[in-house]
């Protein structure tokens, strides 16, 4: 479809390990290897990732040359988290390291959410104000994700903390799994309302409109469905995306412990046929 170029599909690749902060350089490349061999463009890096390896004497060149020699691109980098407080000592101690691999991967933005169940949000402002700062420095944009557990439950609360922070390098993640989960189902009405360009990338996956069981993220981190196979109107949402101008980063993220037992070589596949078919490529 028009609303969708092909450049711009690429994995969130995290899930293939089942979301594993500390991997090795061998599970990486291998995540890596899987990504390009099912027919991405690219990843969506977990920069704990590339730092776990580095961190074990990996050499930074030569894991960003897997990616490279594989033809993979990294448009976006994951995750800045503990930002929300607003501690501008703490935020450029804890999210730093992962705007410098951001830097060092030529990605365009990078991924914030919000892990805690409360926040201030005057301090939350002050916080996503500050990666606005730090991303500015380094030519790169920042993206909010709400999750549907957290002090940011929803579209409407992550839109306006952007809006609030007034800062125009920030955008927004629209994950469909916390599209259709978030406290009061899917809301089109604010989606319409935001600038296109404004949205940096969409997360594809896919859940029932019914709960699985009673931990919301347990569930999310472990139960995702394949693009299509669930409750997701995905005819609404990429109408509204389309009409609205939307050219994000097209990043499907299936973390699934069912998926997990067929190997990341044929969890990729399996994620790559499915987005295509639900994007209509």
């Amino acid at each position: 479809m028009d609303l969708v170029r092909e450049e711009n599909l690429v994995l969130c690749n995290a899930p293939l390990v089942g979301g594993a902060i500390e991997i090795s350089g061998e599970q990486l490349k291998t995540i890596v290897d899987a990504s390009a061999g099912a027919g991405f463009s690219g990843v969506s890096l977990w920069a704990f990732h590339h730092l776990a390896v580095v961190g074990a004497g990996g050499n930074s060149e030569t894991i960003r040359s897997w990616h490279l020699d594989r033809g993979l691109s990294t448009p976006i980098v994951e995750s800045l988290i503990g930002w929300e407080t607003g501690d501008l000592a703490a935020i450029e101690e804890q999210c730093g390291p992962t705007f410098e691999v951001a830097s060092y991967y030529g990605a365009k933005t990078v991924a914030g959410v919000v892990m805690n169940s409360e926040i201030d949000f005057d301090a939350a402002i002050t916080g996503l104000a500050k990666l606005a700062e730090m991303a500015g420095e380094r030519g790169l944009g920042v993206c909010i994700e709400w999750l549907p557990w957290s002090g940011l439950p929803d579209l409407k609360s992550a839109w306006k903390l952007v809006q609030d922070a007034s800062a125009e390098n920030i955008g927004l993640v629209v994950d469909s799994w916390h599209w259709l989960r978030q406290p009061g189902g899917p809301d089109e009405a604010t989606l319409r309302s935001i600038p296109g360009e404004r949205i940096h990338c969409v997360q594809l996956n896919d859940t029932t409109l019914e709960a699985s069981g009673e931990d919301m993220m347990m569930e999310s981190m472990t139960d995702r469905r394949l693009p299509g196979e669930g409750d997701v109107d995905w005819a609404a949402l990429l109408s509204i995306l389309e009409e609205i101008g939307a050219d994000p980063i097209w990043a499907p993220e299936v973390f699934s412990v069912s998926l997990l037992k067929e190997g990341p070589v044929e969890m990729a596949r399996r994620i790559h046929a499915s987005t295509r078919k639900v994007l209509g490529l």
